[in-house]
């Protein structure tokens, strides 16, 4: 009967923690969800060749199964907070949380601002999400299992599987797995396993990354497809000197500890200062847990350091786990904790005005990407009919002075414009009016029109008279006085590290 019990209890409190989350998710990202707006990379319709070239054939492989390719509005977001709210549960079980505390936890996780950055990318956001759930999984796993397949053999697989969807998931797990030790050692359990359970984490990761790469190039040459060297083009210790690498570095953690991190993000602070916290009380092991903050701060910042610049704020995956985890420890330190439910409060507030702040810059930016291009559209007809010719192909070059829209500090990419991203993308502005329902063009490559560009060149900028010219089969419409940086409108150009 107390076993029946126990479960009904469990059951109950595994419900009340994914509600919890999921109701949370709907509040913050509220905005999002009522105000659909597109988004830099969500007008491609397909990405899979494109995402398998850059090692994230793992998102290939759920986009071309069961996923949508790339999003369905709405319902993509719906499955991302499924997921994400799943994750939680997974993450409530291996800290294994009395109920008030799991509730605490839930809400801090969910309300995090960072998934903001990864939710603007529709196309994407619901394999990371399950990059995150299949990576907490594997982490219960290594902490709740002793057995060699169970705690070593499958959470391998999982964290190269989820490596295999997004990159900078890796360090996730590590973030994770910190977040139960420090709170193991508030609880004041004995740090025999410790070292155990690190280890094998890191044999299980190596491991992963190593059938992750193998498997990664199996797959490139069955689909016949060249790798594209996406990380590489980023790392700057490759191609500038280390001092200069580790002053990019400093200065991107410094941001976060002077209230200048992305947006959304300065709750950082409150984080570690929550970490203190128990060092101003008695445990067994200040010195142990003194280290595991250290690891756990250093952890979020890895893929920085990996790569030796600032990165954007998508890249800070372990982000929600270090903040949500930072609070619930301070509620399981501090025994008269119920004042201490301001956090969450604040968290749920914050969350939701950083979040909606975010995505009303991008649906005002979508809105007004979408006003210049049909005027762009309409004075394109005007010009076919005066012709009388049908043009087979459209080439846009360069990219219309367009002032941005009043957005937040430190935003990121949320209110950038189509028409001027890369300083003029020809295939993004093509691909950006056919998705929606602008026009229906077919862009031409920069060869096209490379023996027109002094005509090109001399003519006046659009929308004055003359900026739209019939050069052949081909129909140029002059946004911007130089090319822009992606000229071909693919990675491979005259500047391949500022086009993506």
């Amino acid at each position: 009967m107390h076993k029946l019990d126990t479960n009904r209890n469990d059951n109950y409190q595994i419900l009340t923690v994914f509600v919890a989350a999921f109701v949370t998710y709907l509040f913050v990202y509220g905005f999002e969800l009522t105000h659909f707006s597109l988004s830099i990379d969500e007008e491609f319709d397909n990405n899979i060749a494109h995402t398998i070239a850059i090692g994230r054939w793992g998102h290939a492989l759920l986009k071309a199964t069961i996923y949508p390719e790339p999003f369905i509005p709405f319902y993509t977001e719906i499955l991302t907070f499924i997921l994400l709210a799943a994750s939680c549960v997974v993450i409530v079980k291996t800290f294994a949380l009395k109920f008030n505390q799991a509730l605490f936890f839930a809400v801090l996780y969910a309300s995090s601002a960072q998934f903001a950055y990864q939710l603007q990318f529709l196309n994407q956001c619901d394999t990371v999400a399950t990059a995150i759930l299949i990576s907490a999984v594997a982490v219960y796993l290594i902490v709740k299992n002793d057995s060699f397949f169970c705690s070593l053999c499958l959470p391998a697989l999982l964290l190269g599987y989820a490596v295999a969807i997004y990159q900078s998931i890796i360090f996730f797990s590590y973030s994770l797995l910190l977040a139960y030790l420090m709170l193991d050692t508030v609880r004041g359990a004995s740090d025999s396993k410790h070292i155990k359970l690190f280890f094998k984490l890191l044999i299980s990761s190596v491991i992963g990354l190593i059938l992750y790469v193998v498997l990664g190039k199996l797959i490139l040459y069955i689909y016949h497809l060249q790798s594209e060297s996406y990380l590489l083009d980023i790392v700057v210790w490759f191609s500038e000197s280390p001092q200069l690498a580790l002053k990019k570095v400093s200065r991107c953690i410094e941001h976060y500890f002077t209230l200048k991190a992305p947006s959304g993000l300065n709750t950082f602070v409150m984080a570690v200062l929550l970490l203190l916290l128990p060092l101003f009380y008695p445990l067994k092991s200040k010195a142990r847990y003194g280290l595991y903050v250290f690891l756990s701060i250093i952890t979020l910042f890895c893929m920085n350091i990996v790569v030796g610049k600032d990165l954007p704020a998508r890249t800070m995956t372990s982000f929600g786990i270090f903040f949500a985890s930072s609070g619930l420890i301070a509620f399981v330190v501090v025994r008269k904790n119920r004042y201490l439910w301001a956090i969450v409060f604040f968290s749920f507030l914050y969350g939701i005005a950083t979040v909606s702040n975010l995505f009303y810059a991008d649906y005002k930016a979508y809105k007004k990407d979408y006003r210049i291009a049909s005027s762009i559209a309409y004075d394109m007809n005007k010009v076919l009919e005066s012709s009388g010719k049908a043009p087979v192909r459209v080439y846009f070059f360069g990219a219309p002075e367009i002032k941005r829209v009043n957005r937040p500090k430190y935003a990121d990419m949320f209110g950038a414009s189509f028409l001027n991203w890369d300083h003029g993308n020809t295939v993004r502005i093509a691909a950006f009016m056919n998705k929606s329902e602008i026009a229906n063009i077919t862009p031409a490559s920069y060869e096209d029109i490379k023996a027109d560009l002094p005509t090109i060149y001399a003519a006046p900028v659009w929308p004055q008279q003359g900026s739209i010219l019939q050069l052949k089969d081909v129909v140029v419409v002059k946004l911007g006085q130089e090319v822009g940086y992606c000229p071909t409108g693919v990675k491979e150009n005259t500047q391949p590290k500022q086009c993506q």
